[in-house]
């Protein structure tokens, strides 16, 4: 087995198609299935369902493992090599919705002036999507609200906040906000169950939702009178301020909200990426 042919391989089985697998590598669409083929013959075992796409076969998943742990051995050592004390080279993170709006563009825009080197990428998902991502060595790193048990994973608290249900600002009965419809991210947020376990505590078993998946288009609907939502009473001290909304406080074991950076215990340190850990740290408990 060559390193190429693991590439190819590792491509067609995330992407689940040769002409997609082909489009990201570059590749034409007969080179990849040739390339899959003589992989197979040379195992003498198959490792794709051709039916509807490219599937894994039991054996194709065992290979996938292996492959991601090479693939990402190979790349750490060229990183190795290459590493210096500027940091410089490619890193890749992930951040939920909530820290990608409220977090990470000063910290980003700090970095990206002190290490113009480094060619820096951010990606936006749920927590549940970038922990795989981390542990399949797809990000470099990345801020989640969940922490993990996970002996491959290592993790840092780094902000840990407070929760408010919050209405627009002619709300006075906070059991009247309870009964509105939420505006909340999509099932499986840790703050909707945080919310629905509270609500639950005191008698409220249904609850209506309208989805959204950005803090900011929450915030502007509780605003113009869709609903109440329940988030980081920092996003929204200004506003309150100002008179536009109006929160309310929930008992402290439903209110507290944690953000960790996680990274894969096996990938390499490299500078890029300790830098960018160091300015996180500096924001540690300051929100």
């Amino acid at each position: 087995m060559e390193s190429n042919e693991l590439r190819i391989f590792q491509a067609v089985a995330r992407e689940g198609s040769i002409t997609r697998a082909a489009q990201l590598l570059g590749y034409v669409q007969s080179n990849v299935t040739a390339r899959v083929q003589q992989l197979e013959a040379e195992l003498n075992t198959q490792l794709f369902y051709r039916q509807r796409g490219m599937l894994l076969t039991p054996a194709g998943e065992k290979l996938l493992s292996y492959t991601e742990q090479i693939i990402h051995l190979l790349d750490e050592a060229q990183k190795a090599m290459n590493d210096s004390e500027e940091p410089v080279g490619r890193l890749m993170l992930g951040a939920t919705h909530t820290a990608s709006a409220m977090y990470l563009p000063a910290i980003l825009a700090k970095y990206f002036k002190q290490y113009p080197k480094v060619e820096l990428s951010l990606m936006t998902d749920y927590s549940s999507e970038l922990v795989e991502k981390v542990r399949h060595f797809q990000l470099h790193g990345a801020l989640v609200k969940s922490e993990q048990n996970d002996d491959n994973i290592v993790q840092e608290l780094i902000l840990e906040e407070q929760l408010v249900l919050i209405s627009a600002p002619g709300a006075e009965d906070i059991e009247k906000v309870c009964h509105q419809p939420f505006l909340m991210n999509t099932k499986g947020c840790p703050h909707r169950e945080k919310l629905e376990t509270w609500l639950k505590s005191i008698g409220i078993g249904s609850v209506r939702y309208l989805e959204f998946n950005h803090p900011d288009a929450m915030i502007q609907g509780v605003i113009s009178g869709l609903g109440a939502s329940f988030i980081p009473k920092s996003s929204i001290q200004t506003l309150e301020q100002a008179g536009v909304v109006r929160s309310f406080a929930i008992p402290a074991p439903y209110s507290t909200a944690k953000t960790f950076f996680i990274r894969h215990k096996d990938s390499l340190m490299t500078s890029a990426l300790s830098k960018f850990i160091e300015m996180l740290q500096e924001v540690k408990g300051k929100v």
